[in-house]
C-alpha cells in the first residue's frame, strides 16, 4: 500500500507540473464483451466513446476486435483491429483504421500482480498510415478481505523518429459486480511531447466488461 500512495503522489505532481501547458479535461466509456473460447485462446469486442473540450464535445467512438492466445504462464500473443469515427475541433468526422499488435508479460507475487504490454500500432485512413510503439508497465494489488483492486500504470508512445511522444499515466479501481460482469472506473492524465502546442489531458474513464 505504501508503494500505491507513493506512487499516486506522483501522478498528482505530475498534474499540476501540467498546468502551464494547454490542458483539457475528457470522458473515457467503454464497454467490452469477452469470450473464452478455450484456455489458451480468448477473443473480446469493445465499444468505447470519448468526450473532450471539457466533456462537452464527442472526441470519437470506435469498435475494437482482438483475439488473445497464451502461450504460457507468463507470456501471450494478441492481434486486434479498431476502426475509429474521430471528430475535428468543427465536427468534421473522419473514418481512421488501427491494426496493432501485443505481446504481454505477467508475474504474480503473493497479492501484487504485474504486466508489462509492449503494442505495436499501424493507424491511419486511405491516404497515410503512420506506426506507433506502446509500452505499458502496470502494478495492481488485491486488497485483503475484499475483491477490490487498485493499479497504477505508466505508457509511454514513440515512433521510429522520437523516443518519447507522449505519456499516460493511470490509476484505476476494479470490482467485480458478479461472476460475469466487472466494473472499473479510473483517472488518467496524458502529456504530449515533441509538439509545438503540447496538450495535456485529465481523463476520467470508466469501463465495464461482460464474460459470455
Amino acid at each position: 500500500m505504501k508503494m500505491i500512495r507513493n506512487s499516486l503522489f506522483v501522478v498528482l505532481v505530475f498534474s499540476f507540473s501540467s498546468l502551464a501547458q494547454e490542458n483539457d479535461f475528457q470522458i473515457w466509456n467503454s464497454a467490452t464483451l469477452k469470450k473464452k473460447i478455450n484456455k489458451t485462446f480468448a477473443v473480446d469486442l469493445k465499444y468505447g466513446i470519448r468526450y473532450r473540450e471539457n466533456a462537452s464535445l464527442i472526441s470519437k467512438n470506435f469498435f475494437d476486435l482482438r483475439s488473445k492466445y497464451k502461450l504460457n504462464k507468463k507470456w501471450s500473443l494478441a492481434i486486434g483491429y479498431r476502426n475509429i469515427s474521430d471528430w475535428s475541433l468543427y465536427s468534421k468526422m473522419e473514418k481512421k483504421n488501427r491494426f496493432y499488435l501485443d505481446s504481454y508479460f505477467s508475474k504474480k507475487i503473493k497479492r501484487y500482480y504485474f504486466d508489462v504490454r509492449n503494442r505495436l500500432v499501424i493507424q491511419g485512413n486511405d491516404n497515410e498510415y503512420n506506426q506507433v510503439i506502446r509500452q505499458k508497465f502496470r502494478l495492481s494489488y488485491n486488497l485483503r478481505k475484499t475483491k477490490l483492486e487498485p493499479s497504477l500504470s505508466i505508457e509511454h508512445f514513440s515512433s521510429f523518429e522520437t523516443l518519447i511522444d507522449k505519456l499516460r499515466y493511470s490509476l484505476f479501481f476494479s470490482h467485480p459486480i458478479n461472476k460475469k460482469l466487472d466494473f472499473s472506473l479510473g483517472y488518467k492524465i496524458q502529456q504530449e511531447f515533441n509538439v509545438v502546442k503540447p496538450i495535456t489531458l485529465f481523463i476520467f474513464d470508466s469501463k465495464i466488461s461482460y464474460k459470455l
